[in-house]
């Protein structure tokens, strides 16, 4: 059984340390946590006690306070502790700091202390006893210095380093209070952060910055708590109770409060920011605009900001803010890089093939490791044979990651259940799982793998890559039967004891959400608006639209607190489920929203309703307004999807399917269109790609899809009638609700004339249920069966009399296709 010892002064026990060991007892038993009341006067425990302590227990844990340091006796202990500690695992000693006077880099705690440890101070004893858990758990596990070493390795950004340098030097200009670095995933953003602070000397190499996230859904109520559950401000109790009753301006204060304790306290916080604080349009959230500016004291480097999106300067009042777009690596840096990691990892290749190595590399750090670890582990011929691997590994990241654990279902049903949280402490997710040592290793190996990071204080929180996070949430991956039934006992536990205990923020988010989606009653005061978003974005994901207006009605009783941004996106989800509902209420909620959202929203509710020449003219509308409205770019798509006019969806198709090739939804979009387009050079080899690239991903989404193209390919490449039906019918009976396969059938069906299966189809789709929404398509495929049985013209009059939504560019294409039949 494994044993922490807790190390303190007497002075220290009853307001902090007696707090940490009762929560341990509780978490691990009585017979896992020694506590040792008299170290630290003076003669009262000898040093052989030390020795001994330490040769039973696997943890030893200093609280190191201003009275701690001041005695002589302890500095002697240290320098004992020292000469164990180098004949110890790495994290066999944790020392936290416990009062305002010490600070991580104090001359009095030893230097081996200060550089070998990340040494953070921790008001909340929650926060120590989580910390001291965590490292309970890990402390068996042998960790990979390698990955130490790969963080701080540097290469290039010589003029982004120089201009970061020339800021901070600038005495006309105050120190930001926040700097941000925008860029693509895995550009480096946050090793560029660290190293231009390490360069100008603002912070050491060992400096222990904290870390939360926070996403689009998410805004100053969130940044609040998160930043207040790293465990710094000591002055105030804040709870969700307090910031959900309070005003905006009373949250803006309160968040500045915050900054200001932080800049006394000389923390400096990465904020991994999805799109709260700075949003898709480049535009910082006002409430964090507002309380960076108004700080009374002078400005400090506090919040150092990797963001998703790039930021452009819209009207701050001052140069509070410092902002650095990191583009790719260029050839000299990529290589340089390359050849750097090569050395760090003993990989020996020739002139020659290093070269090779480098010509596939497009920019992104995270490519050199990528291949660097394949030549590793797999070898050079394993690398020249999945080349393409390296190639498009932008493109299919989150593919190319999972490929080699995807095979494991126990291991994609826990990473679906750590990605069900924004990031998750490790002893929460140890209290889930039945087996903590073989999910420990699991969390050794995705963190190993670049599949999740640490967060927090002292990595005490860990999360899913954003990637991999939005790839898991697309191809579906659930977690295990097992881990949703504890997960739920611990939901209810929750709600059961909401008075009585202390939760880290993200379980305690995530608890208030799950309750209100099964309907367990929550008091509201308990509610900040960004549950309510959260949950509706579930709901809206699994189509669940009635739920998803039900909730939006609730949350914008109370926006009179919210922020504006937040307020939108209800709206916007809102609107959105009203579209698929095919809601009249949707022409009032939609005059709520402006711009080019407002033109975007009513097209894709004149696509919802079979409207598509209106469809059309208003997304159009939308891309005008913002011309690189990406959401648009994809509805208009398939709008012309709908009408079936694929020639002019196929070069759209093709830009899209390319900005994300690893998105079975722009894979199949742009099949759809190759395939049904005459004028496609190598159609073929596109198609195989394509093909290729669905199944790679090797969800049930994918797997259903493969078999739609698969079919269609033997149909209309291989003129293979038999073995394309035999895909088509595997895919319908994959999902009975999914009717796109029918649709596809039908086209096989033409294809090969066969009537019967032609008018079944047809029939299908009469369904009262269906006949409204696949209006048009009823009449293309009664359309088709007429002509297919030799009246063209009666097809052609029926056609132009009952299509109802078409524009006149796609009736024309569509009479052409019938004209084909035309004896």
């Amino acid at each position: 059984m494994a044993k922490v010892f807790l190390s303190h002064s007497s002075e220290d026990k009853e307001w902090y340390v007696n707090i940490v060991y009762k929560k341990l007892v509780k978490a691990l038993g009585e017979d896992s946590v020694v506590i040792d009341n008299v170290v630290f006067q003076e003669g009262r425990k000898t040093i052989e006690e030390i020795y001994y302590q330490l040769g039973v227990t696997d943890l030893f844990v200093i609280f190191l306070s201003d009275k701690a340091l001041a005695s002589q006796w302890v500095q002697d202990e240290l320098k004992k502790v020292e000469d164990i500690a180098e004949e110890k695992k790495k994290y066999q000693i944790c020392p936290i700091i416990i009062d305002a006077i010490v600070k991580y880099d104090d001359d009095r705690i030893p230097t081996w202390m200060r550089q070998e440890y990340n040494i953070q101070r921790i008001c909340s004893q929650t926060k120590a006893s989580n910390v001291i858990r965590q490292r309970m758990i890990e402390i068996s596990y042998e960790k990979h210095p390698k990955l130490k070493e790969r963080d701080l390795l540097f290469v290039g950004r010589n003029e982004y380093l120089r201009n970061f340098e020339e800021r901070m030097d600038d005495f006309d200009k105050e120190t930001p209070v926040a700097i941000i670095a925008s860029g693509l995933e895995g550009i480096g953003r946050r090793t560029f952060l660290k190293h231009s602070l390490y360069k100008s000397n603002i912070v050491k190499e060992t400096f222990p910055f904290s870390y939360i996230v926070l996403r689009s859904d998410e805004s100053i109520e969130d940044c609040i708590l998160k930043l207040y559950d790293l465990g710094f401000i000591t002055d105030v109790e804040i709870t969700i109770e307090l910031v959900a009753s309070m005003d905006m301006k009373t949250k803006v204060s309160l968040l500045r409060d915050i900054i200001v304790q932080l800049q006394k306290s000389r923390e400096l916080v990465f904020v991994i920011d999805n799109g709260c604080i700075v949003n898709h349009e480049g535009e910082m959230a006002e409430w964090f605009d507002d309380a960076i500016q108004d700080l009374d004291v002078k400005s400090k480097i506090t919040f150092l900001l990797v963001c998703k999106f790039r930021y452009f300067v819209k009207g701050l009042k001052s140069g509070r803010v410092y902002d650095i777009a990191l583009p790719e690596l260029d050839i000299k840096e990529r290589n340089g890089l390359l050849k750097r990691y090569l050395e760090l990892e003993n990989v020996n290749l020739d002139t020659e093939n290093t070269k090779i190595v480098s010509n596939l590399l497009t920019g992104l750090p995270e490519q050199v490791f990528f291949a660097v670890s394949i030549i590793k582990n797999q070898g050079w011929q394993y690398f020249y044979n999945n080349i393409n691997d390296v190639t498009y590994f932008s493109n299919r990241k989150a593919a190319i990651m999972l490929q080699d654990v995807r095979e494991n279902g126990e291991l994609m049903e826990f990473l679906a259940l750590i990605g069900s949280f924004d990031y998750i402490s490790i002893s929460y997710l140890m209290s889930i799982v039945s087996d903590s040592f073989k999910y420990m290793n699991y969390i050794d190996e995705l963190y190993y793998r670049g599949i999740c990071e640490y967060v927090g204080v002292l990595r005490e929180y860990i999360r899913v890559n954003d990637t991999i996070r939005d790839y898991l949430q697309r191809s579906e991956y659930k977690i295990s039967k097992a881990h949703e039934k504890r997960l739920k006992e611990n939901v209810h536990d929750f709600v059961n004891n909401i008075d009585d205990r202390d939760y880290d923020v993200p379980e305690l988010l995530h608890s208030l959400k799950t309750s209100l989606i099964e309907g367990i009653d929550i008091d509201n005061k308990y509610i900040i608006p960004s549950i309510y978003l959260k949950i509706m974005n579930d709901l809206y994901n699994f189509g669940k639209n009635n739920e998803v207006v039900q909730f939006a009605d609730k949350a914008l009783q109370g926006s009179s607190f919210m922020d504006q941004r937040i307020i939108f996106e209800i709206r916007y989800l809102l609107c959105s489920a009203l579209a698929k509902l095919r809601k009249d209420r949707f022409k009032d909620e939609v005059m709520k929203i402006e711009g080019a959202d407002h033109e975007f929203l009513f097209g894709f509710y004149y696509r919802q309703i079979g409207r598509f020449d209106k469809a059309l003219e208003r997304i159009n509308n939308s891309l005008k307004l913002r011309e690189n409205f990406s959401k648009a770019k994809r509805e208009k798509v398939q709008i012309y999807i709908g009408m079936q006019d694929y020639e002019s969806a196929l070069e759209l198709a093709r830009l899209n399917y390319e900005n994300y090739k690893d998105n079975p939804y722009h894979i199949q979009a742009y099949f759809t269109c190759v395939i049904k387009s005459d004028n496609v050079d190598n159609k073929k080899k596109i198609l195989q790609e394509l093909i290729e690239n669905m199944e790679s991903i090797g969800s049930k989404i994918s797997e259903e899809l493969t078999l739609r193209f698969k079919a269609q390919y033997a149909a209309f490449m291989e003129n293979d009638y038999d073995v394309a039906i035999g895909y088509i019918n595997q895919a319908i009976e994959m999902n009975e609700n999914i009717h796109y396969a029918r649709l596809v059938k039908f086209d096989i069906a033409e294809k090969f004339g066969d009537i019967k299966t032609m008018k079944d189809i047809a029939d299908y789709f009469k369904k009262v249920e269906l006949r409204q929404r696949y209006n048009d398509n009823i009449v293309c495929m009664d359309s088709l069966i007429r002509a297919k049985k030799g009246d063209c013209i009666g097809a052609i009059e029926y056609f132009k009399m009952h299509i109802k939504n078409y524009t006149d560019e796609a009736k024309d294409r569509f009479i052409i296709r019938l004209n084909k039949y035309a004896s």
